[in-house]
């Protein structure tokens, strides 16, 4: 499985490392990369909203034929069977419309979590020596004593580069320019916010991790709630369990990390926006509706 995540890590990567090159800066070119990312998978969203209205219309009516046959099953079934004949299949093609964003998603995290082998393109058996001779140096900063990954090798490249002589110079070249480029705003995105002084204002990030991250739940929950029947009571706190999990996540990892899911929070709660006011499920449901009664009247 980490195999496939991986892959669409490395696709992704290219992306970011594209966007880096052109700009030199770490916090515009993952701004950029899920910016456009989030255009590409608009059509899929949007289309999965309209399945999603077009499924609620469907289960609102056949809630009403199953009351109004609740005492003839054989009648039931004939007027569902030709409801489902005029509406078709309201899910169908809806798993490709789910599972797009997911991997979009996933190869985004692959890349900003391990930006050596997905961004750069280093083989994996570099990173591997690499990691581990760091992790036996006694020399070594604590941080890559402890926890030696990808990320702390661009956050402390500076102070071991002359140790990595298990890359080449093109790949030498390459993480020294990336590891140059985490400044935001005075804000060193490479180092983790629970190691930072307060002053250093790292801590603003996992605070903004979950400020965006539930507001962009609790607007996904109220687009949801339009081709919904009702929630359960414990979906009620589901807008506050993932994003409490995040920014708890963001402030022990390097705020590059966090930065990513701020970011991506704040665009897709901007994408939602777009689709309540444009693809809001009355809006879709009205015009499908419309648009049945319009053909249903040309074959009369």
């Amino acid at each position: 499985m980490g195999n496939i995540f991986d892959f669409l890590g490395s696709i992704v990567g290219y992306l970011l490392w594209f966007f880096f090159d052109a700009v030199s800066n770490y916090a515009l070119a993952i701004f950029l990369l899920i910016f456009v990312l989030n255009l590409l998978v608009l059509p899929s969203v949007i289309k999965r909203q309209k399945l999603m209205s077009k499924s609620a219309r469907v289960s609102q009516k056949q809630q009403e034929l199953r009351k109004k046959y609740e005492k003839d099953q054989k009648k039931y079934n004939e007027e569902l069977a030709k409801l489902y004949e005029q509406e078709g299949n309201p899910m169908s093609g809806c798993l490709v419309s789910m599972l797009l964003p997911l991997l979009i998603f996933s190869g985004v995290w692959f890349a900003v979590t391990n930006p050596l082998k997905n961004t750069l393109h280093i083989p994996a058996e570099k990173i591997t020596t690499a990691v581990e001779f760091l992790k036996n140096d006694p020399s070594a900063p604590d941080s890559l004593k402890n926890n030696c990954n990808e990320l702390q090798i661009i956050r402390h490249f500076p102070e071991v580069k002359e140790k990595l002589t298990m890359f080449n110079e093109e790949e030498l070249a390459d993480i020294e320019e990336y590891s140059s480029g985490f400044n935001f705003c005075g804000i060193n995105l490479l180092n983790n916010p629970n190691e930072s002084d307060f002053k250093d204002m790292l801590w603003i990030i996992p605070a903004l991790s979950l400020v965006l991250s539930i507001l962009m739940s609790l607007l996904q929950l109220k687009l949801n709630s339009e081709t919904q029947t009702q929630t359960m009571g414990c979906m009620k706190f589901t807008p506050f369990v993932l994003p409490l999990f995040i920014s708890c996540q963001a402030y022990f990892l390097p705020g590059a990390i966090g930065f990513y899911w701020a970011l991506n929070s704040l665009i897709s709660g901007v994408q939602i926006i777009f689709l309540n006011k444009f693809y809001s499920a009355k809006k879709v449901s009205a015009k499908e509706e419309a648009a049945r009664l319009d053909l249903l009247e040309l074959k009369e």
